[in-house]
């Protein structure tokens, strides 16, 4: 059996950059759209100047922003609407950082520090808080708390296989949601903007990995709670749920509550923590893995038995499994901000005397948010169409006139690695 090897990472086409075609492509982007600007950046912590992954940079609370990627990287464009407005930086327990969009235009690689909060919250009583009543609270609030009309979000996905030989598949997508209501039964509606896709036909032909509406729709835990298999009614009663500390998130003050499977239980239990603000009572932040008598049940993660578009005669166990999910708030209400998952999967295909490890990462940004949607979309994709079969550009122009999720490898150096791999079989096919 393979494993995974970090020296992954340190091949040349791996490295953790934005790549300077990128950007380019990024200011002509910008410079197309009247008044528009960009900024990009690196956010680290002020105590120790080690970058600060996954930290929110937004524009106030109007929905439009991006988060960084592991090196604390992040790229922005600013709508000529918005240039007066404030940008909003914060990463769990730190304060936040606001800073006037005004004196930012054009700001390229400008590092901002994030200190710690100044909030002593975690010296508070917390053995008087009863978790069970505050998750029943917060559920009990879902309509109240979250977008409540009909709404779109933009978002972007990207889903990147690959194991210590190399890459296996990176598919990627631009998108809009139309959300009726979080508290409206009507499904929701998928339209696909633009999309790229590359695998590996020559390591991977016997699996392809890829999303469709109905799976990019189920990230939103809050949205479809009862596919959830930890906040569903019956999800609830096999796992025991602990406040452990009241802490500064992202300047909202909140409850931290850890959860694990209850003794005796077996079957779909994970083990995380969850972050629901304390003013509001809303679910803005959830962190989860399988409880580790779980490893090895495929049929657990629902991630991954989503993600799974074709396969043939395959044999699949998930190693490792790790999910995060969070809200942000436009105006009073809360909506899904990002979707990240990292899995390890082991893969057996006899018919192709194939065996290895597939490390998978999968991060989902919404980007924008349209609150004033009137009407959902008059043409979507169904709920079970593969994204990947609408591939509609593979080049770097992908990303013109979209905000950016910098991703945490070379993905146009992958993608052109994927296309020479597959171009080369042909070749030898002839």
């Amino acid at each position: 059996m393979q494993h995974i090897s970090t020296s992954l990472y340190k091949a040349k086409y791996w490295r953790i950059i934005v790549p300077m075609a990128l950007l380019m492509i990024f200011s002509g982007a910008v410079k197309a759209q009247q008044g528009s600007f960009a900024i990009s950046g690196k956010v680290v912590s002020a105590d120790d100047h080690q970058p600060l992954p996954r930290a929110s940079v937004r524009i106030g609370n109007t929905g439009i922003g991006t988060a960084t990627n592991a090196s604390g990287m992040f790229a922005l464009i600013v709508p000529a609407a918005n240039a007066n407005d404030t940008l909003k930086i914060s990463s769990i327990g730190l304060k936040t950082q606001m800073l006037p969009l005004s004196s930012l235009r054009d700001a390229v690689d400008r590092t901002f520090e994030l200190e710690k909060s100044s909030r002593e919250l975690g010296e508070v009583t917390i053995v008087y808080y009863d978790a069970d009543k505050i998750l029943q609270k917060a559920i009990s609030r879902i309509p109240e708390n979250y977008i409540n009309h009909g709404h779109i979000l933009r978002g972007f996905y990207r889903l990147y296989a690959f194991n210590d030989k190399g890459p296996l598949q990176l598919s990627e997508a631009v998108f809009d949601v139309y959300n009726f209501g979080y508290a409206d039964a009507r499904a929701d509606q998928f339209k696909l903007v633009r999309a790229r896709n590359e695998k590996n036909d020559r390591d991977f032909s016997f699996v392809e990995l890829g999303q469709r509406p109905n799976s990019v729709f189920e990230e939103d835990i809050i949205n479809h709670r009862p596919a959830s298999g930890f906040l569903s009614d019956e999800g609830i009663k096999k796992h025991k749920f602990e406040v452990t500390d009241v802490v500064d998130f992202e300047g909202h003050e909140a409850y931290q509550v850890d959860f694990k499977e209850k003794p005796g239980e077996k079957d779909e239990i994970y083990r995380g923590r969850i972050y629901i603000d304390k003013k509001t009572d809303a679910f803005i932040y959830f962190d989860f893995t399988p409880s580790p008598s779980q490893e090895g049940d495929m049929g657990l993660n629902g991630f991954i038995k989503r993600s799974i578009v074709r396969m043939s005669n395959l044999g699949m166990t998930m190693k490792q499994s790790h999910t995060i999910v969070g809200y942000q708030q436009i105006g009073q209400e809360w909506v899904l901000s990002s979707v990240s998952g990292d899995h390890l999967l082991y893969l057996d295909a006899p018919a192709q005397n194939a065996e290895m490890d597939a490390s998978i990462k999968f991060n989902y940004q919404v980007t924008s948010v349209d609150t004033a949607a009137k009407e959902s979309f008059s043409s979507a994709l169904s709920r079970n169409d593969n994204i990947n079969a609408h591939s509609s550009d593979v080049s770097s122009k992908f990303w013109k006139d979209y905000n950016i999720l910098l991703s945490d490898y070379d993905t146009e150096g992958i993608f052109k690695q994927l296309q020479e791999i597959n171009k080369s079989m042909k070749e030898k096919s002839k």
